[in-house]
């Protein structure tokens, strides 16, 4: 009997299957800045899917799921590419970027991520958008730490990602079991 899209067991097989995908990511030897970046879009967007945000949504269900990049153009630009055609509960993917922390939009997106230059930003960032119910993705080694949500970093050959369970919580997000496993738990 064939799966309907949106039973559970499908659901789960597909949740296992997004959770197998991260699981995979890798960088080749030698590989440089730009296949990292699209690996770490890639695995970001995959994320989405496991992630449930408790907060009311927007208006219109069908508006596309707003991601804000602070702090590095080229890692938006990957980011939207890696977005093209990709869904979230049904939802487009609309990425765009700005250069700093003071240019996020007064009405924060559901979605930021900061770029590893901006790490010195990522107390301020918590304590804006954490009671907006804002999912905060950080690029590089601690951001988890540092009081986001998940950090993506790289560890030797491996793209890796840390949860922070207490920070989720207090945005009123779902991290899935299926991410949780994969995660290294920070708090």
């Amino acid at each position: 009997m064939p799966l309907s899209s949106g039973s559970p067991a499908c659901s789960t097989l597909r949740s296992a299957l997004v959770a197998a995908v991260l699981a995979c990511a890798t960088l080749a030897a030698g590989a440089h800045q730009v296949g990292e970046r699209q690996l770490k879009a890639e695995m970001i967007v995959r994320m989405l899917r496991l992630v449930t945000w408790r907060t009311t949504g927007p208006a219109d269900p069908t508006a596309a799921l707003a991601i804000v990049v602070v702090g590095d153009a080229a890692l938006a630009d990957a980011l939207r590419e890696a977005s093209v055609g990709q869904r979230v509960d049904g939802r487009a993917l609309g990425v765009s970027g700005v250069p700093s922390l003071t240019l996020l939009p007064a009405s924060p997106p559901p979605v930021v991520v900061l770029a590893a230059s901006q790490r010195a930003s990522a107390p301020a960032l918590v304590r804006a958008v954490e009671p907006k119910g804002v999912l905060t993705i950080g690029e590089g080694e601690g951001m988890g730490q540092a009081g986001l949500v998940i950090g993506v970093y790289v560890d030797g050959d491996r793209i890796r990602f840390d949860a922070n369970t207490g920070a989720a919580a207090r945005a009123g997000i779902t991290l899935s079991s299926h991410l949780l496993r994969l995660a290294r738990i920070v708090g």
